[in-house]
């Protein structure tokens, strides 16, 4: 696991004085497979996680996580109830998954959910 990522949890676990739950972090090449394709997918690197705070609204979560400039990759994943954070090696990355599907994150959307 990335020791950037590890710091980002750690700060988030900071600021909100909670544990926070990682509902996903590192995964083999198998499971990555499994479970997202031929996708590139972060978690393969140890470049990403999905997290939740017990009791904090993921709204604040992902408010939190999108004023830290050392995440690049940010999932607003509200059916399952996790943010996913990546620091991919590329432009910033905001997007919503909703019913396996992955959108920009677009104003319309931050208004919708409550991420403005």
């Amino acid at each position: 696991m990335s020791l950037t990522i590890v710091g980002i949890v750690e700060h988030l676990k900071g600021k909100f004085k909670k544990r926070v739950n990682i509902m996903q972090g590192y995964l083999c090449e198998e499971q990555s497979k499994e479970l997202f394709g031929n996708n590139k997918d972060y978690h393969k690197f140890g470049k990403a996680v999905d997290v939740q705070i017990e009791d904090v609204p993921l709204q604040d979560i992902f408010k939190e996580v999108e004023s830290m400039p050392e995440v690049t990759g940010i999932g607003f994943c509200p059916a399952d109830n996790h943010i996913h954070i990546d620091i991919r090696d590329k432009d910033r990355e905001v997007f919503l998954i909703e019913r396996g599907e992955k959108t920009t994150m677009s104003d319309r959307l931050r208004r919708q959910y409550d991420l403005l």
